[in-house]
């Protein structure tokens, strides 16, 4: 990152954090004080919180909900897709994927396989879901080691925890895109007979190869490595999908809880435009959940919550008709959290947890052996109410980790390998109500993450990203050091956050080259290094107007990573570059709703060995949408249009850049029916 382009946005952060009060600054108290985030342990609002927290709902998710987890989440403070086409989009938190990030159902993982690899999609129609809550930095101890960069936890309403307020109440939807031609139809149904409250919903979603524009590769590939048929140009081959979910849940509900459980039957085709002719991946996912909670029990343990989830899920990678390589994993994950009621100004949670994933991949080109892991694990979190204005926080988290592996001698002489780790992770923050209108967060986190079975023992090559994977068998546990500032303000015309964080890794692993090449593939072997993550990211916002029937507004969202090996000063790959978002927001509830966004994403240059850099590029977006009555029914007509100067992108986390840009200028229109 430039100098320039430092002070240009540190300027602007301060100028808007520092702007004063219009004459609506209290026309109506923001809803930071509302909000209430699940996330982080209890049931706490955004001011509350010492890690920074966004929470996507409402109107906002229905405007940003895309095809993937990650591209629905892409323009979010911090947060990237990984972008493997429009089947395959993990979130990326500040430049950290893959592993680093747990994704949450309901505070479950989602035990698919898409840590694994790139190309692998995640389980998650982010259309059905009621609220998405991402935590930025450590969450390790609620969640998990591998939870180092950040959770992504998505609520919805399978296993209802309240009766529904009618007698039947649900949403149905349709919508078009002209970009890739999708279509997409999905609705759900909510009921109650007695005291059982009953929820099903299913979607059902086809899409097309997307319009680009221009040629698909870049001009230096293109110019290197001629193709042997027609250059891709104005469509993406093998961008394609296909997604049917169908769920049904119920939930006995009595005075103080609840009890319930759900099944749900996922299933995807998706294209993997990864340069290669007619790659697809056919992934399916049957999931089986359980939770009940209790609550205000007026013990010691004043409210606690069950949850588990069974998932059997597979996916086959297609050349063709031809099958590739068939991927399966059998996953469980059970946990118990335990909120405590105040005893000396003290509030908190406890719980343990357990998560078992046995995987296999079976074909050519499995990179990876049959792995079985195991985490056993005990946490707690605790609050103490200094004073009315200061909170402290504090937890740790001991895990107990074993991961399995069976017909592997290609690294070690056995045939059986396993690895244990102990990991011992501590976090420490604190919330100081500066003023009526500040509040400042600070967190200090040390994370402790076991190696993977894929860093530990693949070998072979991974042809989504192009490389020949080696493992290490002797990989030491990756330790980090984060620490979290996070300035908010919560009323007035200016509301928002700025903040900044810095992560320092020891054993920080990483797949590196090494020079080699292996059956026509550069050699990546997995290894620890020590490195450095450090950024910036501020969400802001200035009400011009702000009540219930109007609102206007216009709001300012910069973010930087920046990510370095401290021994060899390499910079880490795949990190996302400067980026800076504009908007304006317009409401009238006569008439609509309507957002214009300008995001400009910087070049990035600072590139690791054997990496390319991408250029600039700046996406215009617009959103409209109105709202009518018929009786006591809803009815809401939208509109998105994304890319609108139909500008040629590269997201520079993406493995996939250089054959596969984003799409071009789209138009999607829909209906939705709330009943």
């Amino acid at each position: 990152m430039r100098v320039g382009e430092i002070k240009i946005a540190v300027g602007l952060l301060v100028i808007a954090t520092l702007f004063g009060e219009s004459k609506w600054a209290h026309a109506q108290e923001q809803a930071l004080r509302e909000i209430v985030v699940q996330s982080t342990g209890g049931q706490k609002t955004l001011s509350e919180q010492a890690q920074p927290v966004s929470v996507l709902s409402g109107e906002e998710l229905d405007m940003k909900s895309a095809t993937s987890l990650g591209d629905t989440l892409a323009t979010e403070a911090g947060i990237t897709s990984s972008s493997f086409g429009p089947g395959a989009g993990r979130p990326v938190i500040r430049g950290l994927g893959g592993d680093r990030i747990r994704v949450l159902e309901n505070g479950v993982g989602s035990l698919d396989i898409s840590s694994v690899s790139p190309d692998h999609a995640v389980t998650v129609e982010s259309s059905l879901v009621d609220k998405i809550e991402v935590v930025r930095g450590p969450a390790t101890l609620l969640y998990g080691a591998s939870a180092v960069g950040g959770v992504v936890n998505v609520f919805d309403n399978r296993i209802p925890e309240k009766l529904p307020s009618k007698p039947v109440e649900g949403t149905f939807e349709t919508r078009g895109e002209s970009v890739n031609k999708g279509r997409t139809v999905l609705g759900s149904v909510n009921t109650a007979v007695d005291s059982v409250a009953i929820h099903i919903d299913s979607v059902a979603s086809k899409t097309g190869d997307i319009h680009i524009p221009g040629f698909a590769r870049t001009e230096a590939l293109r110019e290197s490595d001629p193709p042997d048929y027609p250059e891709p140009k104005g469509r993406l081959p093998s961008s394609e999908t296909q997604t049917d979910v169908v769920t049904g849940g119920a939930s006995y509900i009595f005075d103080r809880g609840f009890a319930g459980a759900s099944v749900q039957d996922y299933k995807t085709i998706y294209g993997v435009p990864n340069g290669e002719p007619d790659v697809s991946v056919n992934a399916h996912r049957r999931r089986v959940d359980a939770r009940a909670g209790v609550h205000d029990t007026g013990e010691f343990i004043n409210a606690a919550t069950m949850r588990g989830a069974f998932v059997d899920y597979d996916h086959t990678e297609f050349e063709g008709d031809e099958v590739g390589t068939k991927f399966t994993n059998n996953g469980v994950e059970t946990r118990l959290d335990m909120a405590h009621k105040e005893v000396a100004h003290v509030t908190g949670t406890w719980g343990l947890q357990f998560v078992g994933n046995d995987f296999k991949a079976i074909g050519e080109e499995a990179f990876q052996p049959p792995t079985n892991s195991r985490n056993y694990s005990l946490f707690l979190m605790e609050d103490f109410g200094v004073t009315d204005s200061l909170t402290l926080q504090g937890g740790a988290r001991y895990e107990w980790n074993t991961v399995d592996t069976t017909g592997f001698d290609a690294l070690v002489d056995e045939d059986n390998v396993g690895r244990d780790f102990n990991a011992f992770s501590q976090s420490g923050g604190s919330v100081w109500d500066v003023s009526d209108e500040y509040s400042l967060g600070l967190t200090v986190s040390h994370t402790e993450r076991a190696p993977n079975g894929q860093e530990l023992f693949a070998d072979g090559r991974h042809v989504a990203t192009g490389v020949y994977e080696i493992g290490d068998a002797d990989l030491n546990i990756e330790r980090s050091l984060g620490t979290d500032l996070t300035l908010r303000r919560e009323e007035g015309a200016v509301r928002g956050s700025v903040g900044g964080f810095y992560n320092r890794f020891w054993d920080y692993i990483s797949a590196n080259p090494t020079g080699q090449v292996d059956d026509n593939l550069p050699v990546y072997q997995f290894e620890n290094i020590n490195a450095d993550f450090w950024g910036f990211e501020s969400q802001l916002a200035y009400f011009v107007k702000d009540t219930n029937a109007q609102e206007v507004s216009f709001d300012f969202q910069p973010d930087y990573v920046w990510a370095r090996d401290r021994d060899t000063h390499d910079y880490v790959p795949r990190v996302p570059p400067l980026r800076i978002k504009v908007g304006g927001n317009y409401y009238d509830e006569r008439y609509a709703r309507i957002r214009l966004e300008v995001q400009h994403v910087f070049a990035q240059d600072k590139t690791a060995p054997n990496e390319t850099s991408t250029d600039a590029y700046t996406m215009l977006n617009l959103y409209v949408s109105r709202e009518f009555s018929v009786g006591e029914n809803t009815v809401e007509l939208f509109a998105r249009g994304t890319n609108l100067l139909s500008e040629k992108a590269r997201n520079h986390v993406s493995f996939i850049k250089d054959v596969a840009p984003l799409p071009g200028a789209s138009a999607m229109a829909g209906v939705r029916l709330r009943f």
